[in-house]
């Protein structure tokens, strides 16, 4: 580690990127950087790294840096070498699959449109991207049954017209079977569908249409009338999701603790043409800017046409710098920028819909035991800092009405959800007046001392009921078990603030926001079993049914003990003499009936 720290302090501040090595020259990580020095230098804190990092630094012996002369350089560079060395701990796509386009070059003899996966700025024009090449060929087989365009390589090279010819998908441009004119135009609309410029398609057609009539062309003027018919119908299949009519990539992204995935909807005009997803496996301490951010690297400066705008679902660094990298790399501007209003919003919650069916379907299909992180979870532990996802959350809350009858609940979550055959009831034994705090003491005391006893999972948080005070308490009763390093939090009704034991000022989630809403999901579940279970026992205490368990007393001489006492107090209260002189019981039967009574107490 010395020898790394004189090799950090040597650097110079200037751009470049940098390679962590192992002993046996391996590379385990390729960051990019402004300054180098600072940068780099961050790797040697003995405290504050995420585990990912931390963990490759205790196999890190050496490094190596290249100098650029610019940040966006660095960052070309530290792409183009991750895609080559993949190493172990960068976050990087983990398909190497490369998506299919259609490309068409305006500027050969006879353009054609042919699926590609090889994206390159070569003067093309490229559409997509798409995820299935099978799909694809679909896709371009039924639309050219209505714009009949040559998709073949090098057509000025063919000798006679192909099948597609007679079958009607192709006007045979490479046997003169059609006007130079002629299929320029059919190169031109297809590529308006292909963007999906309906109105100005829809338009190009009337017109020319209108032309053919008033030259007494009534043949070819039907065609295009039925073309136009058949272009409506499939462009109306397609799912108008905005009707700005702005090229726009939409992102979601959906989590496990071991991985993430992002969905791309692909927007054009206005229309969703498109959709694909992406994988990586990472773990869920890794926050989803950083996955986001490096999708952003990984992909947008590979392909070659870009959108107007590219809508994520959270801030990401450096979201202005990156734009205009984007912007340069590709000739027109391009934004990267959260969603701001509703219909954004929308976009995005569709967006992270689909990338959770997505990775659902993967894990099923993949026989995976992970589960998809619930959203109010991933924000829990970002906004809470907790060091690992509280996929187990457990919560506690107190039921007293004047003193009588306390209860308390623990409810259990997991991942975001309630899973009912774990929670547990508790009738308090405290006997002072109603104190709060001392009752919710014992409940989670008895709560964590039956969890060791019985080799039970620990939460990975405990949620209490109450401020300041009912989170030390809890504290305080933990750490009387050992179990200090458990992370527990408070929240308080009034302001919904949440207290921990690193943030005694409290914390306020957004309102409306999935953490909140799982914080009184689990508050609410927690309060209505406590009430539950407390009115269940006021109902058996006042009509006596209680006494249905006691040894030896039967419906008869449960009747007219309530008869004799006038409810189960009565008879809790009585004495043994008392007990004894009622109708049926016995000396033996009233004092075992005694000692029960004030054994409930203690329970």
């Amino acid at each position: 580690m010395s020898n790394l720290a004189a090799l950090v302090s040597d650097l110079p501040d200037q751009p470049g990127v940098y390679l962590w090595k192992n002993e046996k020259g391996e590379i385990l990580y390729i960051g990019k950087a402004k300054m180098l020095r600072r940068r780099v230098g961050s790797y040697m804190r003995k405290t504050g790294l995420y585990r990912r990092i931390w963990e490759m630094m205790q196999e890190a012996v050496d490094l190596e840096t290249i100098i650029t002369n610019t940040e966006r350089e660095a960052l070309v560079l530290e792409q183009t070498l991750i895609k080559k060395h993949q190493p172990r701990y960068n976050i990087a796509l983990k398909d190497d699959r490369r998506h299919a386009w259609v490309r068409v070059d305006r500027n050969d003899p006879i353009p054609t449109f042919e699926v590609t996966r090889d994206a390159v700025k070569n003067g093309a024009t490229y559409f997509g991207p798409y995820g299935s090449t099978k799909r694809l060929d679909r896709f371009l087989d039924t639309i050219r049954k209505i714009i009949p365009v040559a998709t073949c390589k090098e057509p000025w090279k063919v000798k006679r017209a192909c099948m597609d010819f007679h079958l009607e998908r192709c006007t045979g441009p490479c046997e003169k079977r059609i006007s130079q004119e002629e299929y320029s135009s059919l190169v031109e609309q297809m590529c308006m569908y292909l963007e999906g410029r309906s109105e100005e398609l829809t338009r190009s057609i009337e017109e020319k249409m209108r032309e053919a009539s008033a030259e007494m062309r009534f043949e070819a003027a039907a065609e295009l009338r039925d073309r136009l018919t058949d272009i409506e119908i499939i462009m109306s299949r397609q799912k108008v999701v905005e009707f700005e009519g702005i090229n726009r990539d939409v992102l979601g992204i959906s989590r496990t603790e071991q991985a993430a995935l992002i969905e791309l909807l692909i927007i054009r005009n206005g229309r969703l043409i498109g959709q694909d997803n992406f994988y990586f496996e990472v773990d869920l301490e890794v926050k989803d800017s950083e996955v986001l951010t490096a999708y952003i690297e990984q992909f947008y400066f590979e392909i070659p046409r870009l959108p107007d705008e590219i809508i994520i679902p959270c801030k990401v660094p450096d979201m202005e710098q990156l734009s205009l990298w984007l912007s340069e790399n590709n000739g027109h501007a391009v934004k990267i920028i959260e969603a701001q209003d509703t219909r954004t919003h929308e976009l995005v919650e569709m967006a992270n819909k689909n990338a959770h069916r997505a990775l659902r379907k993967m894990l099923i299909l993949g026989s995976s035991e992970d589960e998809i992180v619930d959203d109010g979870v991933k924000e829990l532990k970002e906004v809470l800092g907790l060091n690992q996802a509280p996929m187990h959350i457990e919560g506690f809350d107190i039921a007293n009405i004047q003193g009588t009858d306390p209860t308390g609940s623990c409810v259990v979550f997991q991942n975001g959800q309630p899973d009912n055959k774990r929670y547990r009831m508790f009738r308090v034994r405290s006997k002072e007046s109603p104190d709060d705090y001392a009752m919710m003491r014992e409940v989670v005391y008895r709560r964590y001392r039956g969890v060791l006893e019985q080799g039970l999972s620990l939460p990975d948080l405990i949620l209490i009921d109450g401020g300041k005070g009912q989170l030390n308490i809890a504290l305080d009763a933990l750490k009387e078990l050992g179990l200090e390093y458990l992370q527990v939090a408070a929240v308080a009704k009034k302001e919904e603030r949440i207290f921990t034991r690193t943030n005694l000022d409290g914390v306020l989630l957004d309102y409306g926001s999935e953490g909140l809403h799982l914080i009184q999901n689990i508050r609410d579940e927690a309060h209505r079993f406590a009430q539950r279970y407390h009115h269940k026992l006021r109902e058996k205490r006042f009509t006596g049914s209680i006494l249905e368990v006691a040894p030896g007393i039967g419906p008869k001489r449960r009747k007219v003990l309530i008869d004799t006492f006038g409810s189960y107090d009565g008879v809790k209260n009585a004495t043994i003499e008392e007990l004894a002189n009622v109708e049926g019981m016995s000396q033996s039967s009233a004092e075992t009936l005694y000692s029960w009574l004030h054994l409930q107490d203690s329970k």
